[in-house]
């Protein structure tokens, strides 16, 4: 088992609704998983050198999680897209390491 660092972007970049959802993240290590199930549901995280450009400007937690806590998510021919989810049932939390924020305050 091995620790892997992940990216979770916060309020979709909206930084007052980011310092609020930083503060329970921050107390309770934890990350809720919403309701955007595109790929399972679950809470979503770009590995951390993996983050798109367009995206590094967002708040967002960088955390450690167990890699066999997680499903990567890659496309139909195998090709990894960069993210992962953190399986879990939708309006429940996930456990995650925080290690830092950026962008929040």
């Amino acid at each position: 088992m091995a620790r892997i660092q992940g990216i979770h972007l916060l309020a979709h970049g909206d930084r007052v609704e980011a310092q609020r959802i930083a503060l329970d993240i921050q107390q309770h290590q934890r990350l809720l998983v919403g309701t955007n199930t595109m790929y399972g549901a679950g809470a979503y995280a770009w590995y951390a050198d993996q983050l798109p450009q367009n995206l590094q400007d967002w708040p967002q937690v960088l955390f450690e999680i167990d890699d066999d806590a997680i499903c990567e998510i890659r496309l139909r021919d195998g090709t990894p897209r960069g993210f992962f989810r953190i399986p879990g049932t939708i309006g429940s939390y996930v456990s995650i390491h925080v290690l830092t924020f950026t962008n929040v305050w």
